[in-house]
């Protein structure tokens, strides 16, 4: 049919509904606002090493994920509320139909419900992310982007290497994730070499590794410098990183958790019983399918490589696709007549055009797009006050310093590594009023307090209360402000 070509595919649908649901939500996650205070103070002020945000940051400020924060201002300023909300889902439906697309290319006739199986599960494992305004995003859009090219490579498109040095340095410059893209092109490239030992295939292997060592080298071309080398690991080994959840080994409360672990199993179930095993997939898909069980943070990338090898291993060997029952041959029929010839990413860019358009003419100030989650009454009565130091809850500084402003010193926030361990230790002091937490009130010396009054919250605030010198500005949303009393 010659309007055939207009109709959506079924990742379409699926990036359609994730459009409208992401872009209309909205801002409700903390770390956003730290990004988004410090893309407004490099745009106002340029880089500097010293923390603008707390006395106690004396680890120095890395504004390594520098140009999410400021992707994220620029779209505020044009779109208001609505700018990183529609960003975000954004990067979440063009994430979906990429990987579609590379699931598809892992097999050269691929069965359309195990492509769809596989981009369900691996969607799954990446849900739990959707719903936060945080730039991994564009690390899961960069990671499948980087397999693409991977993919183009392994099917002797050699000019697609000069694209990864330039995928690394945009890379480098918004998520810490970059690392991994260097690290799938040489894991690929060593597997390739070991799957065909010929010297034309070694010598592409070669070409392949120079690649992979540029995109890593080109990264120092960022404020970090050099040091963006080691910070990845440095960060990760910090105490206080060990103590985030996400940082942890594979939490098998988490329902994700599980479906990650289907996924892993089924793939190494099909791995087990295809009659050829081709290597350039499988090192980089079980070592970081590995990684993730130790560290949780890598499955919602690790699920891609373990599904991208599931889908390529399904078949090798066959000459025909094992038979399927009738029921399931009718859908995978009906699903291969859905996706021939249809539009994969026309009707997502018309709606996401559609709504810059609606919010581009009339933008909402980001305090009416923010979710009540974020007591703004708080926030905003603390900058009505003098400038100085604000002891605050750890999810609480980037709030503070975006809506009240760099003058007002945080005592900790979600960016960790900034504050050395004696403040994260005195931190916990203070939050469970543990042994020497009043020696810590002392040593920072705080103006104000923005404190939440819930468990263990509340613990801290009747200490304090009991105590006496300090009095209450105002309340919201289980949110305290208070000033000390000065004479």
């Amino acid at each position: 049919m010659r309007f055939r070509r207009f109709l959506p595919a079924p990742v379409a649908v699926f990036a359609l509904g994730l459009i409208f649901w992401l872009g209309l939500r909205p801002l409700r996650n903390y770390d956003l606002f730290f990004h988004m205070a410090g893309g407004r103070y490099v745009l106002e002020h340029g880089f500097t090493r010293v923390d603008p945000f707390s006395v106690t940051g004396t680890a120095g400020w890395v504004p390594h994920e520098w140009g999410f924060g400021v992707l994220c201002v620029l779209l505020v300023k044009v779109l208001g509320a609505a700018g990183p909300s529609l960003f975000v889902a954004a990067l979440v439906a063009a994430n979906g139909v990429l990987l579609w697309v590379a699931l598809r290319r892992a097999d050269p006739r691929p069965s359309h419900l195990l492509v769809l199986l596989c981009l369900g599960l691996v969607s799954a494992v990446q849900a739990h992310t959707w719903l936060e305004e945080r730039p991994f995003h564009v690390g899961h859009l960069f990671f499948v982007l980087a397999i693409l090219g991977v993919q183009a490579w392994r099917q002797g498109q050699e000019k697609v290497l000069w694209a990864f040095p330039l995928l690394g340095l945009a890379w480098a410059n918004l998520h810490g994730s970059w690392l991994l893209g260097p690290a799938v092109l040489a894991s690929t490239a060593m597997g390739t070499a070991l799957d065909d030992r010929s010297p034309a295939s070694l010598r592409r292997c070669g070409t392949a590794l120079a690649a992979a060592l540029a995109m890593f080298l080109v990264a120092g071309v960022s404020p970090d410098g050099p040091h963006i080398y080691l910070y990845p690991i440095q960060h990760s080994l910090l105490p206080s990183t060990q103590r985030i959840n996400e940082w942890g080994p594979l939490d098998l409360e988490l329902r994700w958790s599980w479906v990650y672990l289907l996924l892993f199993g089924a793939c190494l179930f099909v791995i087990g019983r295809a009659p050829v095993r081709r290597a350039a997939s499988l090192l980089p898909s079980l070592v970081l399918g590995v990684a993730a069980l130790k560290v949780q943070r890598h499955a919602p990338f690790a699920a891609v490589l373990v599904a991208l090898a599931l889908v390529e291993h399904a078949r090798t060997g066959t000459a025909d696709a094992p038979a399927l029952p009738r029921l399931l041959s009718r859908l995978e029929r009906a699903l291969a007549s859905w996706s021939t010839g249809t539009s994969l990413a026309l009707w997502p860019a018309v709606l996401v055009a559609s709504l810059i358009t609606l919010h581009a003419g009339a933008p909402r100030p980001v305090e009416q797009g923010t979710h009540p989650s974020i007591p703004l009454p708080v926030l905003q009565a603390l900058g009505r006050q003098p400038p100085g130091r604000v002891l605050n809850r750890f999810v609480m500084g980037g709030p503070i310093s975006y809506f009240a402003g760099a003058p007002y010193k945080v005592y900790i926030d979600s960016r960790n590594d900034p504050f050395p361990a004696a403040i994260h230790r005195a931190y916990e002091q203070l939050l469970w009023s543990e042994p020497g937490w009043e020696q810590a009130l002392e040593a920072y010396a705080p103006d104000y307090i923005v404190w939440d009054t819930q468990n263990p919250g509340h613990l801290l605030l009747d200490h304090l209360r009991e105590r006496g010198g300090w009095r209450e500005l105002t309340r919201a949303n289980g949110w305290v402000l208070w000033a000390r009393e000065r004479t």
